[in-house]
């Protein structure tokens, strides 16, 4: 699920934070930062899976068997992201609801029913089950903190294919957001294990680097993860990659070493610091919406629209009613400034990494929209899935010495070897250069016979009469997503040594890279070749 929702929901608060700034500002609490610390992990989780499956698709080219390639830690690390986000969510909502239901549950008793109360009021007041709703909530943030370190640990160690840049600073910041936010939770779990945490790691410390982390460590993530999908990164984006990679990763040394606030305080950001927010959460959902094309609905547009027209009315009575309802709790009457810590080497650090994260931000962006055909071809999905299932191509390769060169001629030949009606084929693209053409069956087959793409690669292997003088046997029969990766694979194996035809230089992997070109063009990047296909009836 892309995480179009945990932007606009983060973007709103973000913005509703600057609106009230003078007055309120967002509790900062261990309960609230690990509890709000796994809304982030969605953000980093999903990153770390499309970063895990674009290296994968990386190396092992775009075919439906790719992720067997996968190491079998990235399967059971997502189901247990999955559950753990699932157990946050709803005891969320049943806090939420208990919430609602049981407004006086935290006020002094008025009449003889607030004392006993109904069975289902001592359930929602029960020490047992709240401590109960409270484990819940630090188990799945546990397990959504720990799953994010586990993808890093995989993707570093247990994948075939080189890293790159942008996957370092991914690992670089996931793991910088994941073990202060673990730490947090798994201190909630036993009060003896929480004093042996604090002796080693100050409360002031971790919740600092938390809080320091969730600001800009998820958008910094998807931005990452993305920024990989076209490919390749010139020496300059990488050095502006790394460079915000580091001073992440020294913002949150500085923040550790120099908190600027003790725990339970409620003081705003900083003016520029919400605005880098804003700017990051953008440019995500625009990076997002870039490489997933058929993300691009009337949907999105009329809620961005609704996102806008709730921020513009922030501050109006009857919309401030309605969210202070729900954020009270938590959305309270500010701190004094004096109470903040103030430090010039943590502000130095931090400043450096708002302005090298929207460099490397804008970088992405930039690169995304240079080459957007490429990207969509890794992350879009539902792309590769439509071609996945696209019928494949018959593929024909005639010999230099064969007198026939023409499609049209060919076409009679290859159906009297299937015993089929020439009429019922058309041509799809020639490559006169290569000595190859591309068609398609387009009549009926039989049901109880073998799929045309068998029958043809049973006649290719052995060709018989007519056919036998005009066909390269060596050359694939049948061409589709699949073959054309696993195809480029065996070649590349081959360039050390091995079969010259399917070395990159030899003429077969020529012929083959030419019809693939074509093949993502058409299929995968939708874009409708020149050439026209036409059948015999056509020439006729």
């Amino acid at each position: 699920m892309q995480p179009l929702v945990y932007l606009a929901v983060r973007a709103f608060l973000g913005w509703l934070q600057y609106v009230w700034r003078f007055e309120r500002a967002f509790m900062s609490s261990p309960l609230l930062l690990v509890a709000a610390g796994a809304m982030h992990s969605w953000a980093v989780v999903y990153s770390l899976f499309v970063a895990v499956h674009t290296r994968a698709m990386r190396y092992q080219g775009y075919h439906d068997g790719y992720t067997e390639h996968l190491p079998s830690s990235v399967a059971w690390t997502e189901m247990i992201a999955v559950a753990s986000l699932w157990i946050w969510l709803i005891a969320g909502c049943i806090k939420a609801a208990i919430a609602i239901l049981d407004e006086d549950a935290d006020g002094l008793p008025v009449e003889q029913r607030d004392i006993k109360g109904d069975q289902l009021t001592k359930i929602m007041r029960s020490p047992v089950f709240n401590t109960a709703l409270g484990n819940a909530h630090s188990i799945s943030c546990a397990g959504l903190f720990i799953s994010i370190l586990v993808l890093c640990f995989s993707m570093s160690f247990m994948m075939k294919g080189a890293i790159t840049m942008c996957e370092i600073c991914l690992l670089v910041v996931s793991v910088g957001f994941a073990l202060p936010h673990a730490l947090l939770a798994v201190r909630r779990w036993n009060d003896d294990f929480c004093h042996v945490l604090c002796d080693l790691f100050p409360s002031d410390a971790v919740e600092a680097v938390a809080a320091e982390a969730a600001a800009l460590g998820p958008q910094l993530c998807i931005i990452f993860a993305l920024a990989d999908a076209p490919g390749h990164a010139y020496f300059w984006q990488k050095v502006i990659y790394f460079m915000a990679g580091v001073s992440f990763l020294t913002s949150l040394l500085a923040c550790a070493k120099f908190p600027s606030r003790l725990s339970d305080l409620a003081l705003p950001p900083e003016v520029p610091e919400t605005f880098v927010c804003l700017a990051l959460d953008g440019i995500a959902v625009l990076l997002i919406v870039l490489s997933y094309p058929h993300l691009n609905t009337l949907t999105l547009w009329l809620s961005t629209l609704g996102i806008f027209a709730l921020a513009a009315t922030a501050k109006t009575k009857l919309v401030q009613e309605f969210y202070m309802e729900w954020i009270e709790q938590i959305f309270v009457i500010r701190s004094d400034e004096q109470e903040k810590r103030m430090c010039r080497q943590r502000i130095v650090m931090r400043r450096n990494m708002w302005i090298l994260a929207v460099m490397s931000a804008a970088t992405a962006l930039w690169d995304i929209f240079l080459h957007p055909a490429h990207a969509q071809e890794v992350l879009n999905s539902q792309r590769l899935m439509d071609a996945m299932s696209h019928d494949a191509y018959l593929a024909l390769r005639w010999l230099p010495s064969a007198e026939v060169t023409e499609a049209q001629h060919m076409l009679p030949k290859a159906a009297e070897a299937l015993h089929l009606d020439a009429k019922d084929f058309a041509v799809e693209r020639t490559f006169p250069e290569h000595r190859l053409v591309l068609f398609k069956f387009n009549g009926a087959e039989k049901k109880d016979s073998p799929p045309l793409f068998q029958n043809w690669q049973m006649v290719i292997s052995d060709p018989q009469g007519h056919l036998a003088q005009i066909a390269d046997k060596s050359f694939p029969a049948t061409f589709n997503t699949s073959s054309c990766a696993l195809f480029s694979s065996v070649a590349n194996k081959t360039e050390a040594g091995g079969d010259a035809a399917l070395s990159p230089k030899g003429e077969i992997y020529a012929a083959y890279s030419a019809a693939c070109d074509w093949y993502k063009n058409r299929v995968i990047h939708g874009q409708e070749s020149s050439e026209q296909h036409y059948t015999i009836a056509d020439l006729a």
